[in-house]
């Protein structure tokens, strides 16, 4: 049996509504988001082999077959009486679209249909920061990024960045995946702290051998936002991926 995905990125949302992500509560709770307690529980049967992931003709198979759901290890596929599931939130990072849970609708949200949203990499910097790369590839925990930014490794100069961006208030929320490149040195670290108007509003670290970790910042009313990256050592690559600014 060949044990391959392929899909063509040239109509990705037309790939979504045709995959199977889920048909239960069970595979939407368990396998997708992880975080859903049950009254009742039925035992099933499912095989974890391995599958490839052929993105527009390039490998995207996560290492080990293992998919990092905000800290939690989860299979990157399952294969359940002939049907192939895959974490939506996986093919989503994959596709670079930004994904959402509406618990009110219970719904998951895609692409354009997370109300609202709009990456932060699309919005022309008011400070560029030294060597910042934007839109670039990027993997943390063997998993591959497209969007977001990046403050790479390098032994010869400054170890802190800071790049602005405009927004006129026109958001509340920055939310974004964090963590540090997987070519750095084990246990290498740095700081990100994302400032308002000049006032800190979150402040984390990225550290190398700790999964990607996500975040959410309140950032209402704020006119100037600004992010801060600091490195420990010259032995780590930071990485912001999926940047999303919501109203």
């Amino acid at each position: 049996m060949n044990n391959e995905i392929h899909i063509n990125g040239g109509d990705v949302m037309s790939k979504f509504s045709k995959m199977k992500y889920a048909v239960s509560g069970f595979m939407v709770g368990a396998v997708f988001f992880g975080s859903v307690a049950f009254a009742a529980t039925t035992k099933i049967e499912v095989s974890f082999d391995p599958v490839k992931f052929i993105i527009d003709k390039v490998d995207k198979t996560p290492v080990n077959n293992k998919f990092n759901n905000n800290g939690t290890t989860a299979p990157a596929s399952l294969m359940y009486q002939g049907t192939t599931y895959i974490p939506i939130r996986l093919v989503s990072d994959m596709f670079n679209k930004p994904i959402k849970w509406d618990g009110k609708t219970k719904s998951i949200l895609v692409g354009d249909s997370v109300a609202g949203g709009d990456y932060l990499t699309s919005k022309a910097p008011a400070k560029v920061g030294d060597r910042i790369q934007t839109n670039i590839e990027m993997t943390m925990n063997g998993q591959q990024y497209q969007n977001g930014l990046y403050f790479p490794v390098n032994t010869y100069q400054s170890k802190t960045t800071e790049q602005s961006y405009n927004l006129n208030a026109q958001y509340n929320y920055l939310s974004f995946t964090y963590g540090a490149i997987d070519h750095s040195d084990d246990g290498t670290s740095s700081s990100i702290t994302v400032f308002g108007d000049g006032k800190e509003l979150w402040t984390s670290n990225a550290v190398k051998g700790v999964p990607p970790q996500d975040a959410k910042v309140s950032i209402n009313g704020v006119l100037n936002l600004e992010i801060k990256i600091e490195t420990s050592n010259y032995r780590i690559g930071t990485v912001i991926a999926n940047p999303i600014l919501s109203k």
